[in-house]
């Protein structure tokens, strides 16, 4: 959706403005950091009375020691230890650094040398002070100076730094009272945008409900039901058209799952929904015989889907007038199928029954055989024929229940592969199987639609070649995958071969009414499974029936 350019300008405006206000904050903020970061920061007048405390220990150190003082040997080295650890502190730590960068370390680096080297002298000489004394003098003597040369030095630097500390002070204190001000003036300015979009929005906000109360007349006096649900797929609407159809009060319905208010919304089909998709879902039983249909929508807002609205309508007397329609066509349809493919079954019966009666006491064995063979035949393919179209009615109508229990496959095959070679003991079929475990399904139902496949495979293929059948598992699956030589299916009729009464343009001249194959999948998927076509490698078609293994909980697909 696009945003006006006045309003643009005034977001643009109010963008601006935040951003001034957190940057003059900020500022303010890093200044009075500073401010307190100088403060509390050392003078420099610590160094300066450490060294002036260096120079007057070295002086105590040297009147102690003088001739005629007589101090004690625990006097004199208290005086040492004293000046020892005054020059430790000038060496070591931050003072030291504040003289390392004055340039005048290696002052006291050799003073707290010519000291040590003094000690063992010291304490060797006990009260005997004139040993060292002179000595000692000529030594530490010479440092008195430098010690007072260095602290002027770094007083002069300190004063120079307190300049620039206060200048630096003053400057920063005028930036944060501008800054304030900045902050002041950008919060005023922020404050009445603010209260002017509280007045815009209650305005707002009551059109808002003047529309809403205007479109929930709409939505309740239309004669459809209509529900809205949100991102998270949660009812937020439910109106009465709703309540009639579904039975369920609107106080029932907001805040519970969509999915769960009516049967057939199924979780995907809300999240396509959601990806932004408009559905359609075609009429739909429901418990009590109606028929119902459903358009879904996304509710778009800003560019991004923040929910949908589902709009079911009663299509019970058109459905049923459609399907009373659809119902005359298929059983105009199934009557001339029916009525064409059996005329050529029976007119082979009856032309063998009428050889068998001429030839009567005249035929041998052999003969006899084959023309009883003959008419088994054509009772066998009216029998299969009768089965699978009373089958799909059956299963359309959804009148069947699956009887489900575990079967051994290898033997189910193998019983309908007996069958075929008692009817026609020169084809030949050939067998592999891979299978460990039964299959939990219905035996009668998965014998037709085996006895339909295998049948198919027979009468497609040349009399000399063989028809190889390869069961095995798959992942939680079981495959049984029927190939044949025939004379395969035109690529352009793959897709219809499994719809009902269809043949394929090269099944012309053969019998069959085009209802095996779309019976055979039903029955699959009636177990969850499916049958899937495939051209063969060379020649042929390649038919694979996929069951699983073990049925989930829940309706068929």
């Amino acid at each position: 959706m696009k945003v006006p350019q006045d309003q643009r300008r005034r977001i643009l405006v109010v963008a601006l403005a935040v951003f001034a206000f957190v940057v003059l904050l900020g500022f303010a903020m890093a200044r009075l950091i500073a401010i307190e970061r100088d403060t509390y920061s050392s003078s420099g007048e610590g160094i300066i009375w450490a060294l002036s405390q260096t120079q007057y220990e070295v002086q105590r150190l040297l009147l102690a020691t003088a001739p005629g003082r007589h101090a004690t040997p625990e006097a004199i080295g208290l005086r040492f230890d004293m000046l020892l650890s005054r020059l430790n502190l000038l060496q070591d730590g931050p003072l030291g650094h504040r003289i390392a960068e004055a340039g005048r370390a290696n002052v006291i680096a050799r003073a707290r040398q010519d000291l040590l080297e003094l000690e063992p002298l010291i304490a060797s000489s006990g009260s005997q002070v004139e040993r060292y004394s002179a000595r000692l003098y000529r030594t530490m003597g010479q440092y008195l100076e430098p010690l007072g040369s260095i602290a002027n030095e770094l007083m002069i630097q300190n004063r120079i730094v307190d300049g620039e500390r206060r200048n630096n002070y003053n400057s920063s204190i005028v930036q944060v009272m501008v800054s304030t001000v900045g902050i002041m003036a950008t919060g005023a300015f922020l404050i009445f945008r603010l209260v002017r979009s509280l007045g815009q929005s209650a305005v707002a906000e009551a059109q808002v409900r003047r529309e809403k109360g205007f479109l929930d007349l709409l939505l309740e006096s239309s004669g459809e039901g209509i529900a809205a649900f949100d991102a998270v797929m949660t009812c937020t609407h439910w109106n009465e058209g709703m309540t009639r159809l579904f039975g369920l009060s609107t106080e029932q319905c907001l805040g519970s799952p969509m999915a769960g208010l009516d049967p057939a919304l199924a979780p995907g089909d809300l999240e396509q929904v959601l990806h932004g998709r408009a559905l359609y879902l075609a009429p739909n039983a429901s418990n009590a015989g109606s028929y119902f249909e459903r358009v879904l929508n996304p509710i778009w807002l800003n560019g991004v889907v923040t929910g949908g609205i589902v709009i079911v309508r009663d299509v019970t007397e058109r459905y049923n007038a459609q399907r009373e329609r659809q119902l005359r066509e298929v059983y105009r349809d199934f009557v001339t199928t029916i009525s064409h493919q059996f005329r050529t079954p029976l007119a082979i019966i009856d032309s063998t029954t009428r050889r068998i009666l001429r030839r009567g006491s005249r035929m041998d064995g052999a003969e006899l055989a084959e023309r009883t063979q003959t008419i088994r035949g054509a009772v066998s393919g009216l029998a299969r024929l009768m089965d699978a179209t009373l089958t799909a009615e059956r299963i359309d109508a959804g009148e069947f229940e699956l009887s489900l229990r575990p079967v051994e496959l290898t033997q189910l095959i193998g019983n309908v592969c007996a069958r075929f070679a008692e009817l026609s003991p020169d084809r030949q079929i050939n067998l592999e199987f891979t299978l460990t475990e039964p299959t939990e399904c219905d035996a009668l139902l998965i014998d037709q639609a085996l006895d339909i496949l295998i049948g198919n495979a027979l009468k497609y293929s040349p009399s000399g070649e063989p028809v190889e059948i390869v069961a095995h598992h798959q992942d939680n699956d079981v495959l049984v995958t029927i190939a044949d030589q025939g004379v395969g299916i035109p690529t352009e009729e793959r897709p219809r071969i499994f719809e009902r009464f269809f043949r394929a343009s090269t099944a012309t001249g053969l019998p069959g009414n085009g209802v095996g194959l779309y019976t055979a999948r039903q029955i699959a998927r009636l177990h969850q499974g499916d049958i899937t076509m495939a051209p063969g490698r060379q020649r042929g078609s390649i038919f694979t029936l996929r069951l699983p293994h073990r049925l989930t909980e829940g309706n068929p697909p």
